[in-house]
């Protein structure tokens, strides 16, 4: 009986979610009991592991199945996250000077391992590639780009291109004079339907046009709260 009313129930959920023009295909089982999620609208999460304490995803950023969140605070708007990636893999999970590193050591002991973890953030704009692994305490810079398999273990600046293990910068998406441009442009903070009717395929031509259109449409995005016990609207 419990298990039908855990499925009735994780359903409700995972529809009042889409209702709110978000999408987390796991539901509320996919969060850890001590997690809360905060989505902005647009959002599509596949079927993951979600095990931050407190994790913000922006608008319109999907990740694909597979994947498993650990340290990382936020990730910024229209991020796209393929699948089977790890982010904010725990560098010193286990102890690496004590006699062993097996857990056994501090599990019913009177001794105690407790390293410190710092989180990920990831910027907006930024596209992870199939499989690649984000280390925690990594800064990932607005319109990066992290190839498939990647492992990262240090900050990526914006819209840099990184890839290998350990991965490093191959290249550049724009000249530095656009990068500045692009970053003060703040794109992401109009509303997605008027991006549209930009000359999105000439960054150039776009740019003069974003100031104006900030001013004029900023995005206005409903957030929702989602956590084991159930979800709400966030007021702005």
């Amino acid at each position: 009986m419990k298990i039908i009313i855990n499925y009735i129930r994780n359903r409700y959920w995972k529809n009042w979610i889409r209702k709110h023009k978000c999408k987390v295909s796991g539901g509320l089982h996919s969060l850890h009991k001590r997690s809360t999620l905060r989505l902005e609208e647009g959002v599509s999460l596949g079927h993951m592991i979600i095990e931050p304490k407190n994790l913000k995803i922006g608008a319109h950023t999907y990740i694909r199945s597979d994947c498993v969140l650990t340290a990382v605070s936020s990730i910024g708007r229209f991020c796209s996250i393929g699948t089977g990636c790890v982010i904010g893999q725990e560098k010193g999970g286990h102890p690496s000077t004590w006699l062993s590193s097996h857990p056994f050591q501090y599990t019913n002991t009177g001794l105690t391992y407790d390293p410190e973890i710092s989180d990920v953030t990831i910027g907006h704009d930024v596209w992870i590639g199939h499989s690649a692994m984000i280390m925690e305490g990594v800064t990932v810079g607005t319109g990066a780009i992290i190839a498939t398999r990647s492992v990262v273990a240090h900050d990526v600046p914006p819209y840099a291109v990184v890839a290998g293990l350990p991965a490093k910068v191959v290249k550049y998406r724009h000249t530095p004079e656009m990068i500045s441009q692009l970053l003060n442009s703040k794109w992401w903070d109009c509303e997605i339907d008027s991006l549209r009717d930009l000359p999105l395929n000439d960054p150039t031509a776009a740019l003069p046009m974003l100031e104006e259109l900030r001013k004029e449409k900023p995005a206005r995005y409903q957030e929702i709260q989602v956590t084991r016990r159930g979800c709400c609207v966030v007021a702005n």
